[in-house]
């Protein structure tokens, strides 16, 4: 039943918003979530898959019931020319054993089914609530105004509206987003049988697949695409930073066909039916470009805190969730919802583990600023040396070896090389 007053109120009924508001509401805490789309799920993206460790702290065999598609098993990153890839790989068969290390999901299936957890802990849910502001008493944070003039109050409003916040820049927690903070993807969804997928990828059922691929598919520009299997379909998905195409004139869309047409993607995706499109920013500045996280009766989480590291977000948006429900509790016990309690949601973030290494990574973020063309000139030399390396020629190895050596130098001194594998691997997280 809906009510005037809540113990907390959680803008966004994505990861991080339903993992904070299950928390809650499995405590004992009168909770809303207000959601803008229709239903959790229609109205954001993400790459395609989810590390593991977080739900399972939150919901223990999780896999038993939750809407994942494929265990992954395989993962890989090409480094791509027009017609050729360099390709580093790893599978881990043990990786497809429960509790798994990381699935592919689709959000259209998994967030409804996260945020109903939260509903069945007790914990209320609207959906197409756009919050227009968030109403203040004094210095603290009181509640919410919809679009709509409805007004709701609550102890804690917890922001989980997504990347770049309007919410907390309007409280001034969070400043202006710069087109180089930012990446934007295109992604399409193609469906293919299960057993082609599987054939394809050289998967058993109920593995998946991952491919990173750099250099190619985003024409100069620093980015990433990538391939995700899924059980009946899968998810292609290429972008880059919002300032270089700006720069470069280039399309989202326009680097998605690109991509679709590189000879090694068509043979992946041939045959297939295309079901969805969708797009989607995702916060890319990383330590420097974070929100101030918490206030007198506001706690900010998931993508609208710059939760963002490597290959990891949504994972990191469940955790802050949890994070923000865990202080939420502490504060309605201590009856003090003012940041001198809250404080406490920020000095959880701090000592995880994420914190850490994005913290670490912050003085490596101005890299690919000074040199927006390495991805593209490391898989153009990855790509040259492995067909001389590979090629049958009757010249002796000291002199294949040469050529080589000259053919990197003349693409661009060796040292710039070895710095661009070097933050590569970093950006990557293989390091």
């Amino acid at each position: 039943m809906a009510q005037d007053y809540y113990d907390a109120i959680v803008v966004g009924a994505g990861p991080g918003g339903a993992s904070a508001a299950l928390v809650m509401a499995r405590n004992g805490m009168s909770v809303l979530m207000l959601e803008r789309g229709k239903q959790p799920g229609t109205k954001t993206m993400f790459g395609g898959t989810i590390y593991s460790q977080a739900l399972q702290d939150l919901i223990p065999e999780y896999w038993q019931e939750a809407p994942v598609e494929r265990a992954i098993v395989t993962d890989s990153l090409w480094l791509m020319d027009v017609t050729s890839a360099v390709q580093l790989q790893f599978t881990g068969l043990d990786f497809g054993k429960a509790p798994f290390n990381k699935f592919s999901a689709l959000r259209r299936r998994f967030d409804p089914w996260l945020a109903q957890k939260a509903v069945e802990a007790g914990a209320e849910l609207r959906t197409s609530s756009c919050v227009a502001r968030c109403l203040k008493y004094g210095r603290a944070v009181c509640g919410v105004e919809l679009t709509t003039g409805e007004k709701i109050y609550g102890n804690l409003v917890i922001l989980a509206d997504g990347a770049n916040s309007f919410l907390a820049q309007q409280l001034g927690m969070l400043g202006r987003i710069y087109p180089e903070s930012v990446t934007a993807y295109v992604k399409e969804v193609i469906e293919l049988p299960a057993g082609v997928i599987e054939d394809r990828f050289q998967l058993e059922p109920g593995e998946g697949a991952t491919y990173g691929m750099v250099g190619y598919p985003t024409a100069g520009a620093i980015g990433k695409a990538g391939i995700w299997t899924n059980k009946d379909s899968i998810s292609l998905m290429v972008g880059a930073y919002l300032n270089e195409m700006m720069a470069k004139r280039l399309n989202p869309f326009d680097l998605l066909v690109r991509f679709k047409r590189h000879p090694l993607v068509r043979r992946l995706i041939a045959g297939g039916k295309t079901v969805d499109y969708l797009a989607h920013i995702i916060p890319k500045g990383g330590y420097k470009d974070m929100p101030q996280l918490y206030d007198d009766g506001v706690l900010v989480v998931g993508d609208a805190a710059v939760m963002i590291r490597g290959r990891h977000g949504t994972d990191l948006a469940m955790l802050t969730g949890r994070y923000a429900g865990e202080t939420a509790i502490q504060a309605k016990a201590a009856n003090n919802f003012t940041k001198r309690e809250l404080v406490t949601y920020k000095a959880k973030v701090d000592r995880s583990w994420f914190m850490q290494d994005i913290r670490a990574t912050a003085k490596h973020s101005g890299y690919y600023s000074k040199y927006s063309d390495a991805d593209y000139l490391l898989s153009r030399a990855a790509n040259r040396s492995a067909y001389r390396m590979f090629s049958e020629v009757q010249v002796s190895d000291a002199d294949k070896k040469r050529a080589i050596f000259q053919e990197l130098r003349n693409l661009q001194p060796l040292g710039r090389s070895l710095a661009d594998v070097y933050q590569g691997l970093l950006n990557w997280r293989v390091l």
